[in-house]
């Protein structure tokens, strides 16, 4: 009997090992990360969508991405709903929500179908496109939480 106790402990332990492998690290230490999910996204664009959340402060708490649900600071073109911050950021209805116009703006990326974003752009470049304020800041950020440095190109991050 306690050798069948010990295997299902042990057995948890490696399902809980095996889920924490599925999740890539937060960039500052916390647990508040978007989901991996091998059907969905690549894990390039999840990596680059968690570095970019930090870059943005969404993991500060009551920051405007925070409050807007929306980690990656997206202004949508043409949105008409609610915006906030000064800079004007759509308001997604969940975490969810943001996390996957985030995704799926990076995978229009990824693909090569962006008009404003290249995979040639460096990630220094990124950031003069992608925020008004901090460029230097924010693209120092993301290429830390990456390991990666200013200069690399977005098709070596999201290879």
């Amino acid at each position: 009997m306690p050798g069948t106790l010990v295997a299902a402990m042990l057995a948890v332990i490696g399902f809980v090992l095996f889920v924490r492998e599925q999740r890539s690290p937060d960039p500052i230490g916390g647990d508040r990360l978007s989901p991996w999910s091998p059907t969905s996204y690549s894990y390039e664009v999840q990596a680059l969508a968690r570095a970019i959340a930090y870059a943005e402060g969404f993991y500060s708490q009551g920051s405007a991405p925070q409050r807007a649900h929306n980690p990656g600071a997206i202004k949508v073109p043409g949105w008409t709903g609610p915006v906030t911050g000064s800079e004007g950021i759509s308001v997604f209805a969940s975490d969810d929500a943001g996390w996957e116009a985030l995704y799926h703006q990076l995978d229009v990326i990824a693909t090569g179908r962006s008009g404003i974003y290249s995979l040639g752009m460096t990630i220094s470049e990124m950031a003069r496109r992608w925020t008004a304020t901090q460029q230097s800041a924010w693209a120092s950020n993301v290429a830390r939480s990456l390991g990666v440095s200013t200069n690399t190109q977005l098709a070596q991050v999201l290879a």
